[in-house]
């Protein structure tokens, strides 16, 4: 009886080590005024970390066809806004607020870095919004004027006497990005 509770273990642990990689879908949303909805996955990894990308999966409602876009190795999706009421580039489009785990360069700098990325419905095409070495803060889009304004900060100081932030305006009509304010 003791061989067989001990063999017992062994193959109920092999068999349980082989199921531990999967795949898992972000909540659905649909976007608005468009035919599609949109979910993301993750992929999740009991014996490694999963080096897999996240996917978005835009659907489309009518036709059933699916586009996937990949984001950025090590990008974690917060939140996808799809109640969005302006253009890009004369197109919908839906934004990503994503987080990613980064080198901390002083123990004080933060080890999470926020971006802003669009994607566009037309193409489906992935733009960053938010500056190299910057987190982001806040953000909102002007519908009036068709801009989003976002706040970001620098990741890492470059020494201890205060951070960059800065204020920054994206046109969603030609995709330009120009500074507006910085406090250094």
């Amino acid at each position: 009886m003791k061989k067989f509770t001990i063999l017992f273990f062994f193959v109920f642990a092999s068999v349980t080590a082989q199921k531990t990689d999967r795949t898992n879908f972000g909540s659905l949303q649909n976007i608005k005024a468009s035919d599609y909805a949109v979910t993301f996955t993750s992929n999740f990894s009991k014996t490694r970390e999963s080096n897999e990308p996240f996917k978005m999966v835009f659907i489309n409602t009518i036709t059933g066809k699916t586009n996937e876009v990949l984001l950025a190795e090590k990008t974690n999706i917060r939140k996808v806004h799809t109640d969005i009421e302006a253009n890009f580039l004369g197109s919908k489009f839906v934004v990503v607020e994503c987080y990613s785990e980064v080198e901390k360069r002083l123990p004080k700098a933060s080890g999470f870095v926020s971006k802003l990325y669009l994607i566009s419905l037309n193409d489906f095409k992935v733009t960053p919004i938010s500056t190299e070495d910057f987190s982001l803060k806040n953000w909102q889009i002007n519908t009036k004027t068709n801009k989003i304004v976002f706040i970001e900060q620098e990741n890492g100081m470059k020494d201890l006497s205060g951070e960059v932030q800065k204020i920054m305006v994206f046109d969603l009509d030609n995709g330009t990005k120009k500074e507006v304010f910085s406090n250094n």
